[in-house]
C-alpha cells in the first residue's frame, strides 16, 4: 500500500487517547474523531487526548456524516464492551465499507454470545467489503500465547488460567459495567436479571477453543462480586468506596471438550489497592506440563498497542466479522503501518 492509512478515532476516552498518540507515531493519518460527550464534541482531538497540542481535528458526533466526508480506511473503536451496545457503531462502519478494529471485549469472539447481531454485521460487512475485528490485551496474553503453549504439548488434560485487571485503567464506563459501588445485594439482583453474559471470560475461552480446534461438550460460568475489605478509592470516578462495597467481580468460565481437555479461566476485574498489579498466569497439565507467569503485566498500554498493531492485519483480511484466530499472529510494527498493507 503506497498511501498512508486514513483512520477515524471512534471514542476519545482513556484507551483511544493513548491510541491516538500511537497512531500518529506509526504515521497513520487521523482524518476524524467521534465522541458522544457534549464536553468533547467540538474540541480538538489533540487537546482531549492529552497530547498538549492541536491536531486540527475537531471531535464530531455523527459517524455516518464523517465517513461520507472523509472516506477512512479504518475506524479505531474504544467505546463500549458489549456487542448490543456497539451494534449501531459497527453497522455504521460496515454500511460505508469502513474496516474496524475495536476494543469491545465481546467482539473478540462474539459468535456464541451474540450470534444474531454478529451474523447481521458479518453479512453487511461482506457486502460492502469491510472487515470487523475485536482485539486487545486478550488477543495475545489470553489466547495466542496459550494456544502456542498448547502446541508444545503431546497430550493435554487441562488448561487453567488466572488473570486480573484494574478497572481504573479503562475509564468510568468500564468501572460502571463492573458494578463498582453497588452493594452485594444489588450485585446479586443485577446478576440474576442480566440479559447478557456478565463475563467476557466466555469470549476468551471461545476464542481459544476455536483457535485450537476443539469441540465443546459443556460450558459453565460462575460469577461472584469482589468486596472491598478496607476503604478504596477509584481514580476513574474519584469516589472512595467503603468496606463491604462491590469493587468489581470475578468470573470462572469452564469448558469440557470432546477431546478430553478441560479449560478453566478465572478473570478478576476490580478497583485495585495501591499494592496490586495485573496478573496473567496459566498452567497446562499433560505431557509435558507447562506454566506461564507474566509478572506485572502492563495491560493498559499493551491493549492500545494491540489495537494499533492489528490494523494492517484487519485491512489485509477478507471482508466480514473476522475473529483473531483467522488472523496472523500479532507482530511488532517497526515501520509506518501502511508499509505492512498488501
Amino acid at each position: 500500500m503506497q498511501n498512508r492509512i486514513r483512520a477515524v478515532v471512534f471514542g476519545v476516552g482513556t484507551m483511544n487517547s493513548i491510541a491516538t498518540r500511537l497512531l500518529l507515531e506509526k504515521d497513520v493519518d487521523i482524518v476524524g474523531a467521534l465522541a458522544r460527550s457534549d464536553e468533547k464534541v467540538g474540541k480538538d482531538l489533540g487537546i482531549v487526548a492529552g497530547l498538549d497540542r492541536q491536531l486540527g481535528i475537531l471531535i464530531e458526533r455523527d459517524a455516518r456524516a464523517l465517513f461520507e466526508r472523509t472516506k477512512p480506511d479504518i475506524a479505531v473503536i474504544a467505546v463500549n464492551s458489549y456487542l448490543e451496545d456497539a451494534q449501531d457503531q459497527l453497522m455504521a462502519c460496515a454500511e460505508h465499507g469502513v474496516n474496524v478494529v475495536t476494543l469491545s471485549e465481546e467482539a473478540l469472539f462474539p459468535w456464541k454470545t451474540s450470534p444474531k447481531i454478529t451474523a447481521e454485521i458479518d453479512a453487511l460487512a461482506k457486502k460492502t467489503g469491510a472487515t470487523i475485528t475485536g482485539t486487545g490485551h486478550q488477543d495475545t496474553y489470553w489466547v495466542n500465547i496459550v494456544a502456542m503453549m498448547m502446541g508444545s504439548c503431546h497430550r493435554i488434560d487441562s488448561v487453567n488460567g488466572t488473570v486480573s485487571w484494574n478497572v481504573d485503567d479503562y475509564g468510568p464506563e468500564v468501572v460502571s459495567l463492573q458494578q463498582v459501588g453497588t452493594t452485594p445485594e444489588q450485585f446479586g439482583e443485577w446478576l440474576a436479571s442480566a440479559s447478557r453474559p456478565p463475563t467476557f471470560g466466555r469470549n476468551v475461552v471461545d476464542a481459544l477453543v476455536a483457535d485450537v480446534g476443539l469441540t465443546v461438550v459443556t460450558q459453565t460460568t460462575e460469577t461472584r462480586p469482589d468486596i472491598a475489605a478496607r476503604p478504596i478509592r477509584s481514580r476513574s470516578t474519584g469516589v472512595e468506596y467503603s468496606p463491604g462495597t462491590v469493587i468489581g467481580f470475578t468470573d470462572v468460565d469452564q469448558v469440557v471438550t470432546e477431546e478430553g481437555i478441560t479449560i478453566t479461566y478465572q478473570m478478576s476485574g476490580r478497583v485495585y489497592d495501591p499494592h496490586e498489579y495485573d496478573v496473567n498466569e496459566w498452567e497446562i497439565n499433560g505431557e509435558p506440563d507447562f506454566s506461564l507467569s507474566n509478572g506485572k503485566v502492563p495491560t493498559q498500554i499493551s491493549t492500545c498497542a494491540h489495537l494499533v498493531n492489528r490494523i494492517p492485519d484487519v485491512i489485509n483480511a477478507e471482508p466480514g466479522f473476522i475473529t483473531i484466530e483467522k488472523l496472523p499472529r500479532l507482530r511488532f510494527r517497526a515501520f509506518p503501518l501502511h508499509t505492512y498493507v498488501k
